[in-house]
């Protein structure tokens, strides 16, 4: 079983490929494809080509199809290492950035049917090609679990949502990047890429979904914490950056909520200068590029350069 999950993995990460390129083709072909317009003038037949600003839509489906692929393949790949190490493949950075990969992928599938929006898979897939060329540098061997891993059902619950509002939140970083490329609400630089509205919405509906996730992910990570070293939460850096990741997220919610900032809190708009008060804010989008910097730190950062109870990666 092993073997089948090697497989599946470099089968998934050649259809990764495929999808990834195929889903820049799809947003390229709106702005590649030229329509032909003719009049008849007193000079004679004047032709005039624009761009037909409508991505193929074959090239699109078979984008998802290939998404589709993948979705699969890592499905097949996280399920056949599940029973080759008899327990939930989550265990050290090699495993877990495949499921990680795994969990990107079938997010971003499930928001794109919801809503219907293929052409943010061109920040999507990248990121999904990336987890697994990572994976590639991390040692696949099968190892037995170190004792404070040993509690099944503990670690299989805490990892998985873990994972899951982690993929959850990139699909969210998805929608903010476009979102920024397009300038904000109100523009729209990019006629290939979808509108800034749209983006929001991906965003803050994954967001919606993502944050109560990570909330309970960290609460399940309390509870093992007590059965395993017995405290529930101890400052260790894993779970001061992932609980700082999730206030970061709580951050994005208060500056959409108005035009408020920190600034001017009571007493501290008795020290800060009326015209800073009121100056420049960041858009709250912001917030959500700096939540996933925070994710890709918690994960890869504290796990390989910072030393703590969570230093198990297996590299």
């Amino acid at each position: 079983m092993a073997d089948l999950s090697i497989y599946l993995f470099w089968t998934g990460l050649a259809t990764s490929l495929l999808a990834g390129g195929l889903y820049v083709g799809y947003v390229l072909s709106g702005t590649v494809a030229l329509r032909r317009f003719s009049a008849q003038t007193e000079a004679g037949t004047v032709t005039v080509s624009t761009p037909v600003l409508t991505a193929n839509p074959g090239t699109g489906r078979l984008a998802t199809a290939f998404l589709g692929m993948t979705v699969a393949a890592l499905a097949g790949a996280v399920a056949s290492r599940w029973a080759a190490v008899d327990h939930a493949p989550v265990a050290n950075l090699y495993e877990f950035t495949v499921a990680f990969a795994f969990g990107i992928a079938a997010a971003y599938m499930a928001f794109e049917g919801w809503s219907r929006q293929r052409r943010f898979g061109i920040v999507a897939m990248p990121i999904v090609i990336a987890m697994l060329l990572i994976a590639t540098q991390f040692p696949s061997e099968i190892v037995p679990l170190i004792p404070a891993l040993q509690n099944g059902p503990l670690m299989t619950l805490h990892v998985s949502v873990m994972m899951i509002s982690y993929a959850v939140l990139t699909v969210a970083f998805c929608g903010a990047v476009v979102y920024l490329a397009q300038g904000g609400e109100g523009h729209r630089r990019f006629r290939s890429l979808p509108s800034a509205e749209a983006a929001a919405d991906l965003a803050h509906k994954a967001v919606m979904v993502g944050f109560p996730l990570l909330a309970l992910g960290i609460a399940l990570g309390a509870w093992w914490a007590n059965s395993a070293w017995g405290r529930y939460w101890g400052w260790d850096p894993k779970e001061t950056s992932a609980l700082v990741t999730w206030l970061s997220v709580a951050a994005y919610f208060h500056a959409r909520a108005g035009t408020g900032s920190v600034a001017s809190a009571p007493g501290i708009r008795r020290v800060v200068p009326k015209s800073w008060r009121r100056g420049w804010r960041p858009d709250p989008m912001w917030w959500l590029v700096a939540m996933w910097a925070l994710v890709m730190f918690t994960y890869f950062g504290v796990n390989l350069w910072v030393s703590g109870l969570h230093s198990y990666a297996g590299v």
